[in-house]
């Protein structure tokens, strides 16, 4: 199952312009993102949207892939316009939603469904909460795992299955999505 998440505070990210750093944009973004930054109507706003494109993209092909944690965020394609993201000739189709607080970007896929939590140092445990609310599983036969890589699963002990999920996490909001098959 390919699952890929990414927020983006956007009273923290748009504190710091950086439209203007050259060294940074080349270091993150390939020329034609480049021009689409700079073409943009809101060319900060752009910047974000594209990383966040970019990281949940990169989630999912880390997963399905089963590679080792490695973002080469340059690597990742992304064209706003059609809101997809190229790696090695696969292609992540997008959606994005963005209000006046965050932009939420995740790999289109039917039946996937989200949570999104103010953050604090337990946002874990409350997404628990209302995964267990959500799906009726009963919170003590749930438990977070990553695997060898790093990559994050739910483990329902009851059941035995384990089930793919994307967390992300930024400046004051959490969000963690998951497929609902096997719930």
């Amino acid at each position: 199952m390919i699952i890929g998440n990414d927020l983006i505070d956007l009273e923290i990210a748009l504190d710091k312009p950086r439209r203007n750093n050259d060294r940074f944009l080349t270091k993150v973004f390939s020329d034609n993102e480049v021009r689409q930054i700079r073409l943009h109507s809101q060319p900060e706003l752009a910047i974000w949207k594209i990383w966040s494109m970019k990281e949940a993209a990169y989630k999912a092909h880390q997963r399905l892939f089963q590679l080792p944690a490695k973002l080469d965020p340059v690597t990742y394609e992304c064209d706003l316009d059609n809101l997809s993201v190229s790696k090695n000739q696969n292609i992540y189709i997008i959606k994005s939603v963005q209000d006046e607080n965050h932009l939420y970007s995740w790999l289109e896929f039917k039946n996937i469904e989200h949570i999104k939590l103010p953050y604090s140092t337990n946002y874990k445990s409350e997404f628990l909460k209302k995964f267990s609310i959500r799906t009726g599983h009963d919170l003590q036969n749930i438990e977070f795992r990553k695997n060898n890589l790093g990559i994050p699963d739910l483990f329902l002990k009851n059941t035995g299955i384990c089930l793919p999920i994307s967390i992300t996490h930024h400046g004051r909001f959490a969000a963690i999505c998951f497929p609902l098959i096997n719930c």
